[in-house]
């Protein structure tokens, strides 16, 4: 048997698929059912790696086997081209972002080509590009209209080197990744979404899409719903009401003790000591899941300050 030769080969059937346009897909309805495949956007900060080829082979994979079992399969190709790590890639090479960012993509086009990738090219878009971020400010834009886009103010990582917001991946050991300054919290008002208003449609949905179900258990987890009442606990000082959620409120008598989110604007309004500040700030380097572990000792600091409870009017302190 003759060796395969790889670069006789697949450089012959990819000039085919390219020729005959094999992986494009119609915007006509056929009598095929369809089927949609898109892997996580690479970001275009550098060349394609190991985790691209293992990311893309999984969902070229399926892609495949959907068109062997009679789909009509969707399966286009997109770079997440804003961002910090589009921003690092055009400082580290001393390029224009624009010229940086396009280059890349060109790499990344080659390579996944030379890959043999099904991907359909005529679909090909980068979230740089006006003729995509369009849509996502029209999206915004009616989002805002009817009420489910908001500002408020709320904690951030503040890197004050390079004056920007950090998310917590961005945040190693308390410095920003990028250039190692220490990271401090500072509360800025930003925009959020409403999301809280489409909970019980998504918990009542969520079993008509074909997901495993561990996943499906996590979405409902996330989304999460609880029966209870809704109490106000004030604080005088700041003459700001506080609306708590409980499943329990016939233990609202055994209060001891309030409690406020690390990320939460008023925290820093109560105390502006360097300890709550200190504590802030290594809180927001902390994931979800690392301060809810059940088994975690519970941490706090006093800010000084105190609220009424609803239900005898006691001052308990805030925490």
């Amino acid at each position: 048997m003759d060796r395969y030769d790889a670069t006789e080969i697949e450089p012959r059937w990819q000039r085919v698929w390219a020729q005959e346009r094999t992986w494009e897909v119609s915007n006509e309805p056929d009598e095929r059912p369809d089927y949609y495949v898109l892997e996580m956007l690479p970001y275009p900060s550098g060349e394609p790696h190991m985790g691209h080829l293992k990311t893309y082979s999984v969902g070229d994979a399926v892609a495949h086997f959907r068109r062997r079992n009679g789909f009509r399969v969707l399966h286009p190709m997109g770079y997440d081209a804003f961002g910090l790590n589009a921003e690092n890639h055009a400082i580290n090479t001393g390029q224009h972002p624009r010229e940086s960012t396009e280059a890349s993509i060109a790499e990344f086009r080659r390579q996944f080509r030379l890959w043999g990738v099904s991907i359909d090219w005529s679909r090909e878009f980068a979230t740089h590009e006006p003729s995509y971020y369009r849509w996502t400010q029209w999206l915004f834009l009616r989002m805002f209209e009817r009420g489910l886009a908001y500002r408020k103010e709320a904690a951030v990582n503040w890197c004050p080197k390079d004056a920007t917001v950090l998310a917590n991946e961005q945040v190693i050991d308390g410095r920003c990744e990028r250039c190692g300054t220490v990271v401090e919290p500072r509360n800025l008002e930003q925009w959020f979404f409403r999301i809280t208003d489409y909970a019980d449609r998504l918990l009542e949905d969520v079993h008509q899409i074909e997901w495993p179900s561990n996943v499906v258990a996590m979405q409902q987890n996330w989304i999460g719903r609880s029966e209870g009442a809704e109490v106000v606990f004030r604080n005088e000082r700041l003459g700001v009401d506080y609306p708590v959620f409980t499943t329990r409120p016939d233990t609202l008598f055994g209060a001891t003790f309030f409690v406020m989110a690390p990320e939460h604007p008023d925290v820093l309004r109560c105390s502006d000591s360097p300890e709550v500040a200190e504590y802030v700030r290594r809180a927001l380097t902390e994931s979800a899941e690392e301060r809810g572990a059940e088994d975690r000792e519970k941490t706090g600091v006093a800010l000084g300050a105190t609220v009424t409870n609803p239900v005898n009017g006691e001052q308990i302190p805030m925490y």
